[in-house]
């Protein structure tokens, strides 16, 4: 890993338009309309019921181009997995708009050499045309054979620890299609191809193409929609996960909800793996 280039790596900022169509996309590619009498799931696929949009969505717009691929970064980016992820939403997200993005690499966490390190990045949204702020996006990346090479700044906390919880107070179960992620990829624009090419997932260390972490993420919004705020996205301001492990495409994912008095937490399960996806997480309502 090339440090010194990470540090003064600057990024362009970066303008997106999206409309009615790519909510809806997003929306599908997390499974969304699978039942076609769900009168609170379609008015994110159907506009004349909506449109609405998931407030995940804010993850998928602005995406930087695949920048840790650049051969001055150092970075094995085959080996390269999304750690965590948290957004803030300064105000409702609306079907369509344009959004504008500030990207940076806020930090780099090294956990010594064979170890791998953190890569800590921020993504600051706005609204284009006024210049009001829409979104603050944090995520941390495990660069899985990138460590002692040393570090800079000073990480986020973005997750903490889902202890002494109990038994869930509510779950969903969503039943993942084997095309998840190439369906995610296109509606997201995240186009990493270790979601795709089956060499560079065995190269990863996979036997097969993974899902998005992020697409995950996203049925963890679904369900907290679902059983939370139905038909009421305005309500949903915050999320935040640890990526715990990869999910697979077809895998049937259940999300565990708990009430606490701290918030509602969550986390999910991979069921026919008994696989831990995500942990940690967190929602905020407004």
């Amino acid at each position: 890993m090339n440090l010194d280039h990470l540090r003064t790596r600057a990024f362009a900022p970066i303008v997106q338009r999206y409309d009615v169509r790519d909510s809806a996309l997003y929306a599908i590619s997390l499974g969304m309309g699978q039942d076609p009498l769900d009168e609170d799931e379609l008015p994110y696929v159907y506009e004349g019921r909506g449109p609405l949009a998931v407030p995940s969505l804010c993850v998928t717009l602005c995406w930087p181009p695949f920048w840790h691929k650049e051969p001055e970064t150092g970075i094995a980016w085959r080996r390269l997995l999304h750690g965590e992820q948290s957004f803030s939403l300064l105000r409702p997200l609306a079907a369509d708009g344009e959004a504008r993005a500030e990207h940076r690499i806020s930090a780099v966490e090294d956990k010594g050499a064979g170890r791998g390190a953190v890569i800590h990045t921020a993504n600051d949204i706005f609204d284009s045309t006024t210049g009001a702020p829409l979104a603050r996006l944090r995520s941390a990346e495990f660069a899985r054979d990138d460590g002692g090479f040393g570090g800079f700044g000073t990480p986020e906390t973005l997750t903490r620890p889902l202890d002494n919880v109990g038994a869930p107070s509510q779950s969903c179960d969503f039943r993942t299609s084997p095309q998840a992620a190439l369906l995610y990829r296109q509606a997201s624009r995240d186009y990493m191809p270790i979601h795709a090419d089956p060499d560079i997932a065995r190269a990863a260390g996979f036997d097969r193409p993974i899902s998005h972490g992020l697409n995950t993420f996203g049925l963890a919004c679904r369900a907290v929609l679902k059983l939370y705020a139905p038909r009421q996205p305005e309500k949903v301001v915050a999320m935040a996960t640890r990526f715990a492990a990869p999910a697979l495409p077809g895998d049937t994912i259940r999300i565990e909800l708990f009430e606490t008095p701290d918030g509602l937490r969550f986390r999910a399960q991979a069921l026919e793996r008994s696989v831990l996806v995500l942990d940690r997480g967190e929602v905020g309502f407004r």
